[in-house]
């Protein structure tokens, strides 16, 4: 059985509703035929006037609308109860079957349908797609077949149906070629509305919403120099959820740069821009931006330069840093977003995201009577001079009021000419006081200011109340403090060859450069009335790189480095009053001394095993020790601030020395001594390291040569030896009873072969207990041999004990035991 319903749908979002019963039915049973649902697409509800247009008649244009129709047996607010039942279609010739034909009242447009009844099922949802051609997957494919559900005679669900929550994952069509594929109107829509099946008239309320959202740009040429002429997308999604899906991370694909639209319409450069582009909804995860392509008109030339921008689509804090990373946001569905162009560079683009609800289905347009408020004059003791340009100059501190003629109550809000700064509070408002006069309110604005000199203009907006939305309808008043001499400060990286520039001291700033062609220093010049022409010194260069509301950027730079002279000085002065100038004088940067310090990379570069690297003095006056042996090594690091390049350090050394830099590695020295005959044990020779830039500069590593022999120390108590320097003669007289002591010490390690053999026919002497754990001696340790009387007295051959140095190439120590005859 068909029953005939009429379907009332709002055309967006945030638009009235009826008034329904627990149960989904109508409170109030209108006058028409038993059984009739009464359907109604309405983009104001009652309303036909509207103070603003948010959207155009091809954004609220339905060219195409499908109802589906989902039943469930209880009013259930879980989308899996409700099963497909059947599709009715918009027609605009005489409607045959599942048809229906949409027909405008007034500002509303009216359908009715007559949808079969499912036993059982008597609570229904309908689900309106408009301006879609067929439904998707996510992933771009065809959506599946709707299953119809059956019922038997009971009303129990015999084969289910596709369930309203499967039916909301369909999407729009991927787009097919993003260069050449856009979006564009009539625009895809959805809504729902809930109704039961009751035998009455009842009357169903759909809000139908945009699934995609809309940027408008805000770009005026003759104040940003920008001509903006095409606008697209970067990662942007390339489909959309219908029914606002929860989107997650992007997979391949899923992302794309949408084709370049053109940038046109009767405000396009010349105010607000609307509809300059429409896009699907994201995730902050995408970091979508937006690409503006056009011209920019540079103000030192004239030029018209073409650029590019890609402007994320992010919002800032109020407590955000300079260096805090983007925030991006979600572009929702129904949304419009305002870009408000502020400021423009030809490497930069300043601009502000406006979001705000697409809900207006269109209308009149009709302004408000109120006119914009007209500036009166000035009043007070202090009042602003004009300047060309739209500017008002103030003194440094005073008062003065503003006058403000308005067809209404007004406000006033406050704010910075450019988007840098935080010099707003210089200028404050106080209390207005009001009259009215001839039919029109008479508005005074009692203004201090207070240490404006060198700050940033502060502009004042006076906002008629009753329609203070609207820019057209708003006054402004820009001001700015007494001629300034610029400030000067330094520009981060802007530098080349480790120049500098010092602005410790603001009035007299300085520049620290390599006198070199091409070395340059980067500076801001911040000054409201704008910079004179600069002479520049002879042998430099002074450049302006870019401009940024009233900060301008310039290189010095050297161009002839035999005429460009130390202590050169620039002039910066105030183009309106040249006597107010800061003057940055450039010296020449003096070479370094090389810094000499421990070799940092030990693992790499390794020393003679019985050196020691660790450095005394200075890192200008640097000592160390070595071993006086032939291939002696150790490394160290000299470098300069000017270049970590290979050469920037150079080495002269001693005879008997040579210092060579590692080609790997600029910057770490091998020290080695090459013939040890050529120097003296305990006599410091001089390595000496220059700056190459400039080799009068200087540093010296002071080496001292250690001898490696083993040394010998007698002791004896009974002074029953004598003889010094390993030849000793021994008293056997009076060594019967008594021993001595020889104590042998090596630097770098010694061994003696044996023990034994050299008392072999010199019976008359022995070693003192059991030393055969004595026949090494560790690096820098040392041994004690104590000797006594023999058991042969009558032999006389000498004892000789031969210590060998364990490093190749060192000295070996010969002691020599002679007995007294």
């Amino acid at each position: 059985m068909k029953k005939t319903y009429l379907m009332l749908l709002l055309a967006l979002a945030g638009l009235g509703s009826s008034c329904t019963n627990e149960d989904g039915t109508e409170g109030v049973t209108p006058s028409s035929d038993p059984g009739e649902i009464q359907l109604v697409f309405s983009g104001s509800g009652e309303e036909e006037e509207y103070t603003k247009a948010i959207a155009s008649d091809s954004e609220n244009k339905i060219s195409k609308l499908d109802v589906y129709l989902f039943g469930a047996a209880s009013a259930s607010t879980n989308d899996a109860d409700y099963h497909y039942i059947e599709t009715w279609k918009m027609t605009e010739a005489t409607p045959t079957g599942n048809q229906f034909i949409l027909q405008p009242s007034g500002s509303s447009w009216t359908a009715s349908i007559k949808p079969n009844e499912q036993k059982g099922l008597p609570y229904l949802t309908l689900v309106c797609v408009a301006n879609q051609d067929k439904l998707f997957k996510a992933d771009g494919n065809d959506f599946a077949a709707l299953d119809v559900v059956t019922t038997d005679a009971d009303g129990a669900i015999q084969t289910a149906g596709t369930t309203l929550d499967a039916f909301k994952a369909a999407y729009t069509a991927k787009m097919a070629d993003p260069a050449t594929d856009f979006i564009k109107t009539p625009l895809a829509m959805t809504g729902t509305g809930t109704t039961k099946i009751s035998g009455s008239v009842s009357k169903v309320a759909i809000t139908l919403k945009r699934i995609v959202a809309r940027f408008d740009i805000d770009n005026t040429t003759s104040t940003s120099q920008l001509t903006i002429e095409q606008v697209s997308m970067g990662k942007g999604r390339s489909n959309g959820s219908l029914f606002g899906a929860t989107l997650a991370g992007a997979s391949t694909g899923d992302l794309v740069t949408y084709k370049d639209v053109d940038f046109t319409g009767e405000n396009a450069n010349q105010g607000t821009l609307e509809s300059a582009i429409y896009v699907y909804p994201n995730i902050p995860g995408d970091e979508s931006f937006l690409i503006i392509k056009g011209k920019y008109k540079s103000p030192s030339t004239g030029e018209q330069i073409a650029v590019t921008y890609n402007i994320p689509v992010v919002k800032t804090p109020a407590d955000a840093k300079p260096d805090d990373p983007a925030n991006y946001i979600a572009i929702n569905a129904n949304s419009r977003y305002k870009l408000r162009i502020t400021d423009v560079t030809e490497s930069n683009i300043y601009s502000t995201f406006e979001v705000e609800d697409w809900t207006s289905g269109g209308g009149i347009i009709i302004k408000p009577d109120n006119t914009k408020p007209e500036f009166n004059k000035f009043a007070g003791t202090n009042p602003p001079t004009d300047l060309t340009g739209g500017y008002y100059r103030t003194l440094a501190d005073g008062t003065f009021d503003i006058v403000m003629t308005s067809t209404g109550e007004l406000e006033y809000s406050r704010s910075l000419v450019t988007k840098a700064g935080d010099e707003i509070d210089w200028l404050t408002v106080g209390t207005p006081t009001t009259e009215q006069k001839d039919g029109l309110t008479i508005t005074t604005f009692p203004v201090t200011i207070a240490d404006a000199t060198g700050k940033r203009p502060v502009s004042l907006t006076f906002i008629n109340q009753a329609a203070s939305y609207d820019p057209d309808l708003q006054t402004t008043l820009t001001f700015v403090g007494p001629e300034a001499a610029p400030v000067v400060s330094e520009v981060v990286k802007g530098h080349s060859e480790g120049n500098s520039v010092d602005v410790t001291s603001p009035d007299a700033p300085e520049a620290t450069m390599v006198k070199a062609v091409g070395s340059y220093v980067s500076l801001n010049v911040f000054c409201v009335d704008g910079i004179a022409d600069i002479t520049s010194p002879t042998g430099y260069s002074v450049t302006e790189v870019a401009t940024e509301g009233f900060m301008t950027t310039y290189r010095v730079a050297i161009t002839d480095a035999g005429t460009a002279a130390d202590n050169a000085t620039i002039e910066f002065k105030n183009k309106a009053a040249d006597s107010n100038m800061v003057t940055l004088t450039i010296k020449h940067k003096k070479a370094s001394q090389p810094s000499i310090v421990a070799n940092d990379q030990t693992g790499t570069f390794i020393k003679s095993s019985y050196n020691n690297e660790t450095l005394g003095g200075t890192a200008t006056a640097a000592t160390a020790d070595m071993y006086l042996i032939d291939g002696s090594t150790i490394y160290v690091k000299a470098t300069c601030t000017e270049s970590a390049a290979a050469g920037a350090v150079t080495a002269t050394a001693p005879t008997g020395v040579t210092v060579t830099e590692e080609s790997t590695a600029p910057g770490i020295f091998k020290v080695e001594i090459t013939t040890a005959a050529s120097l003296t044990a305990g006599t410091p020779v001089t390595v000496t390291f220059k700056n190459a830039a400039d080799e009068t500069v200087i540093s010296t590593l002071e080496i001292t040569p250690k001898s490696t022999k083993p040394t010998v120390v007698l002791a004896d108590t009974q002074n029953a030896v004598t003889g010094a320097d390993g030849t000793y003669t021994v008293d056997l007289d009076v060594l019967l009873t008594n021993t001595f002591t020889l104590t042998v010490t090596a630097p770098t390690g010694a061994s003696i072969t044996s023990l034994t053999d050299p008392f072999t026919g010199a019976g008359w002497l022995k070693l003192d207990g059991d030393h055969s754990s004595k026949t090494s001696i560790d690096a820098g340790g040392n041994q004690v041999y104590t000797f006594t009387s023999g058991d042969t007295s009558g032999d006389s051959n000498d004892v000789t004990l031969t210590f060998t140095n364990s490093v190749s190439g060192g000295e070996t120590l010969t002691v020599t035991l002679k007995k007294k005859i």
